[in-house]
C-alpha cells in the first residue's frame, strides 16, 4: 500500500511541477508536450467522441513520451487564454499524433480555430484508486484462492510444489504449427491448480502459444479473461484470439482502444445487436418528449404546468427504461462472451464487475506492477502469467516505492521457484549469432533457434557487427537541460556502416535504439538532415522504447565514453538484453570497450563478439 501511494504522489508531483512551473519549451525538449501542432483533421468516432488528428513539424524536438492510452490535455493558446479539452492518445506515430477527446458532448464547432495548439500528457489517478482498492480486497480477502496466493507470493515455500492435476490432453488435437515446448506449456497449463507461467523469451512465440491456449480452455470452459498492462498488448490479443472463431469482448474505455478491434467493444456489440433499434427508439421518444417540455418555459399557467410536468416525467421515464434495457443487453452480450480481454486496470472496469472467471491468463506480466496484476487475478479461479523476468521490469518512477519492491514483479519472485514453470525454448526471430550471448548470459544456454532463422543472412551484412571506439575520442556529452547522454562520433560511425553497406540494406526494416534520451534526439535530427538516407526507412527509438518489437537490422548506439568507467543505467543487464534481441538478420552495436569492459557484463559482451570474429576498430570507418 504504501508503495502505490509512494508512486502516486511521485508521478503526481511531477506533472503538477511540470505543467505549472516548466516552460512550454522545456516540457516540449523534453518529450512531455508537443507545441506547436496543425489541427489536421477532427472525426465522430463511436461512442460520437470527438478525434483530432495533429501534426509537429518533421524533426521537431526529436524523441518524446507520448504513447497510446496516454491521458493528454489538447490546449489553445488564443491572446492571454489557455483553452483545454482532455482526451487519451488513441494513435501516436514520429509526427503525428490522434487525440480522442474524454467529453462526447463536444462537437467539432467547440475546437478553436485560432490560436496555437498543442498537447501536453498530464495525471491520471485512477488506476491508483483501482490498485489500492484491490490489495485491500486481497488482504482481507477469505477466498481460498486468494488466500494461497496472497500467502504464497509472500513465502514461496507455500508454492514450491503445487503443481496442478497431470491433465490429459491429446495433443495431437493443438494446432500443428506449435513446437514441443509449446505444447508441454498449454498441455501443463490447462491444468494447473492455482498458478502457472509461461516464460517466453524473444521470438519464441509467446502470443501464438497463449492463443492456442486460449482456444484449448474454451472447449471446456465457460469464460476466460485475458489482460495485459498495456492497451498495445491488449488489442494484440483480443484480434488474434477472434481470429480463431472465438466469441471475444475487448473491454476498455472506447478512447484507448485501437481501430483494428473496434468491432470487438461492448459499444460496437451493443450498436450492431438486433434490440439496439428499439433502444435507440426510445432514447429518440425521451428526447422528443423533453424538447415537448420547454415549449412552455415562458408559459405558467395551470394547464401549461401540468402539461410541462407530464413532458417531463414521461422524459424521465423514457430514459430510464432505455437505460434498463441498455443495461439488460449489455449483460446479455458480456456474460454470454467465451473470452473478455482488457488491460490489467481494465479488469475493474463496470461492465465486468460482477463477472467470475474459469482461469485469468496475464500477458507482458514482467512489465505489470504486482498490484496491477491482483486487479485481474482477484476475478478468477486460477492465473496463468506469461512473459520474460529477463528484459525491462515495469516503470517505476518513485525511488521509495522501488525500495519497497514495487519493481519486483510476481514473475521476478515465483518463475524461479514454481513447479508448474514452463519455459518456450524455440526462437523463430533471429540469426543463431545474434541470440548467442543472450542465450549464454539470461537463459542458461536453453534456447534454441529454428532452422528456418538460425543461419540465415541479409545478403554478405554479417548477422553480428561490434564496432570498438576505444582510442577515437568520440567521448560522451551530456545534455545540460535534461541531464541525458549524446555522443555524436557514434553517428559518424553509424552513418559511415550504413553507407558502406546500402547495397546490403535495401529494402530492410530498419532500427536505431540507444539508452539515452538525448542520443535519440541527437539521432533523430541527424538521420533527417543526412541526405543519403532519404531513401531509408529508419526507427528510432529508446531501448524501453523497443521492448516488444523487432527488425531486420538494429544499430545500437551505447553513448558511454569516459575516463572514469561510468556507465550509468547501461549497468542494468535486463536492458541490454532487451537490446541485443530487436534484430532479426543483423545487429551492428557501437560503443567504447575501454569505458564499458570494465563491467561485467560487458567485458563478457567483447568477449562473444571478438570469439565470433565480428569485433571491429573504429579506426577502420576512420580511414586510420
Amino acid at each position: 500500500m504504501d508503495a502505490i501511494e509512494f508512486e502516486r504522489k511521485e508521478e503526481e508531483l511531477f506533472f503538477k511541477s511540470m505543467n505549472a512551473s516548466t516552460p512550454i519549451k522545456q516540457r516540449v525538449a523534453a518529450g512531455f508536450a508537443w507545441y506547436p501542432v496543425d489541427i489536421l483533421s477532427t472525426r465522430y468516432t463511436v461512442g460520437e467522441y470527438l478525434e483530432i488528428e495533429i501534426s509537429r513539424k518533421p524533426g521537431d524536438s526529436g524523441s518524446h513520451k507520448m504513447k497510446e492510452g496516454a491521458g493528454v490535455n489538447l490546449f489553445f493558446n488564443v491572446g492571454s487564454e489557455k483553452t483545454e479539452f482532455g482526451g487519451i492518445i488513441s494513435f501516436v506515430r514520429k509526427e503525428k499524433m490522434r487525440v480522442i477527446l474524454r467529453n462526447d458532448a463536444l462537437d467539432k464547432d467547440d475546437i478553436p480555430e485560432k490560436g496555437l495548439a498543442g498537447v501536453e500528457l498530464v495525471y491520471d489517478a485512477r488506476p491508483y484508486v483501482i490498485m489500492h482498492k484491490t490489495i485491500n480486497t486481497v488482504r482481507d480477502s477469505k477466498d481460498e484462492y486468494i488466500k494461497i496466493l496472497r500467502e504464497g507470493i509472500r513465502n514461496t515455500s507455500l508454492l514450491l510444489n503445487k503443481g496442478g492435476e497431470d491433465i490429459e490432453v491429446n495433443v495431437d488435437q493443438l494446432p500443428p504449427y506449435l513446437n514441443p515446448s509449446q505444447k508441454t506449456a498449454i498441455r501443463a497449463c490447462i491444468g494447473v491448480e492455482s498458478i502457472g507461467i509461461i516464460h517466453g523469451p524473444p521470438g519464441t512465440g509467446k502470443t501464438t502459444t497463449l492463443t492456442a491456449l486460449v482456444k484449448a480452455l474454451s472447449k471446456t470452459e465457460k469464460r476466460i479473461l485475458v489482460c495485459a498492462p498495456s492497451n498495445n498488448a491488449v488489442d494484440l490479443l483480443a484480434e488474434r484470439i477472434s481470429e480463431l472463431q472465438i466469441d471475444t469482448i475487448r473491454i476498455g474505455n472506447i478512447t484507448r482502444i485501437g481501430d483494428k478491434v473496434m468491432h470487438l467493444t461492448l459499444e460496437d456489440k451493443l450498436k450492431n445487436h438486433g434490440d439496439w433499434s428499439h433502444i435507440k427508439k426510445v432514447k429518440i421518444q425521451a428526447d422528443e418528449a423533453e424538447k415537448m417540455s420547454s415549449k412552455y418555459r415562458r408559459s405558467f399557467g395551470q394547464v401549461e404546468r401540468e402539461e410541462r410536468f407530464a413532458y417531463k416525467k414521461e422524459a424521465r421515464e423514457l430514459r430510464k427504461w432505455a437505460r434498463e434495457l441498455e443495461y439488460k443487453l449489455t449483460r446479455e452480450i458480456v456474460g454470454n462472451a467465451k473470452v473478455v480481454v482488457s488491460t490489467l486496470i481494465g479488469a475493474a472496469h463496470p461492465d465486468i464487475d460482477d463477472l467470475y472467471f474459469d482461469t485469468v491468463i496475464i500477458d507482458e506480466a514482467s512489465q505489470a506492477l504486482e498490484p496491477e496484476s491482483w486487479v485481474a487475478m482477484i476475478k478468477g479461479k486460477r492465473t496463468i502469467l506469461a512473459g520474460d523476468h529477463k528484459q525491462l521490469p515495469p516503470t517505476v518512477k518513485s525511488r521509495n516505492a522501488a525500495q519497497l519492491g514495487l519493481e519486483t514483479t510476481l514473475l521476478d519472485i515465483l518463475t524461479p521457484v514454481i513447479h508448474d514453470s514452463y519455459l518456450l525454448n524455440t526462437q523463430y526471430r533471429m540469426n543463431d549469432t545474434i541470440l548467442g550471448f543472450s542465450n549464454q548470459m539470461f537463459y542458461n544456454g536453453k534456447l534454441l533457434s529454428s532452422e528456418k532463422v538460425a543461419n540465415r543472412l541479409l545478403r554478405s551484412l554479417p548477422p553480428l557487427t561490434l564496432i570498438d571506439t576505444s582510442g577515437t575520442g568520440f567521448e560522451e556529452v551530456i545534455g545540460q537541460e535534461n541531464r541525458s547522454y549524446k555522443n555524436d562520433g557514434e553517428f559518424f560511425l553509424m552513418r559511415e556502416h550504413i553507407l558502406a553497406n546500402k547495397e546490403n540494406l535495401l529494402g530492410a526494416s530498419i532500427g536505431v535504439i540507444s539508452p539515452y534520451a538525448e542520443q535519440i534526439r541527437n539521432l533523430r535530427i541527424s538521420f533527417e538532415e543526412e541526405t543519403d538516407f532519404r531513401n531509408i526507412d529508419f526507427e528510432i527509438d529508446t531501448i524501453d522504447g523497443f521492448q516488444g518489437q523487432e527488425k531486420d537490422v538494429i544499430y545500437i548506439s551505447l553513448v558511454r565514453s569516459n575516463d572514469k568507467g561510468e556507465i550509468g543505467f547501461l549497468a542494468d543487464e535486463r536492458r541490454l538484453n532487451v537490446a541485443l534481441t530487436r534484430a532479426r538478420f543483423a545487429l551492428i552495436v557501437i560503443g567504447d570497450g575501454s569505458t564499458l569492459s570494465n563491467h561485467a557484463i560487458f567485458s563478457k559482451f567483447w568477449d562473444y563478439a571478438e570469439e565470433n570474429k565480428a569485433l571491429e576498430s573504429a579506426w577502420s570507418y576512420m580511414g586510420g
